[in-house]
């Protein structure tokens, strides 16, 4: 779990800060390939929507909610200043 948390957010702030930097060279390759960069954190975020379903598994993260926690704030900010 603590492994899936910090993945999430290296990919967050790879997509955020690097990812304006490498968008014209992806753009000249395949688009499948940018999609897949992207598409990482989604998936990371699925897979610890799906683990975190059972009591079992927060109480063995607890030690990561907290930077989850922050996680999710970060994005429903985003969301709400659209």
């Amino acid at each position: 779990m603590k492994d899936l948390i910090y993945n999430l957010i290296v990919s967050e702030s790879w997509k955020e800060h690097l990812f304006p930097l490498l968008k014209e060279c992806l753009s000249k390759v395949t688009s499948f390939k940018s999609y897949l960069c992207l598409q990482h954190e989604a998936t990371i975020c699925n897979l610890l929507e799906i683990m975190l379903f059972h009591r079992t598994a927060c109480e063995a993260a607890e030690d990561s909610l907290l930077e989850l926690i922050d996680y999710v704030y970060r994005k429903l900010l985003k969301l709400f200043q659209m």
